[in-house]
């Protein structure tokens, strides 16, 4: 297990989970329109980067797979990467 436990194998699938999550948003509340009218629609009124950060609420879940499993440095790449949003989401809210 410790050479599968890496800072990489956790930081690469959380920095693409947000996205996932935005396409599950997208298809649960949003469904009926096409995805780049979607898409559209939270650019022109501001709303993607609350859509992406909550997307970052899957990482919670590999957060804790990585926990459970024993593989802290992976569970130290989910973090890196979910600060990484955070800190896009503070940049973005703020100016």
């Amino acid at each position: 297990m410790a050479r599968r436990d890496t800072f990489l194998r956790g930081f690469l699938p959380a920095a693409v989970f947000p996205f996932g999550g935005a396409v599950i948003f997208y298809l649960l509340f949003f469904g009926y329109m096409q995805f780049e009218s979607f898409l559209d629609h939270i650019v022109s009124t501001s709303q993607w980067i609350s859509v992406l950060s909550l997307g970052v609420i899957l990482n919670l879940a590999l957060f804790f797979l990585f926990i459970r499993s024993g593989a802290d440095r992976s569970a130290r790449g989910v973090l890196g990467a979910t600060f990484l949003y955070a800190f896009l989401v503070v940049y973005f809210k703020a100016f």
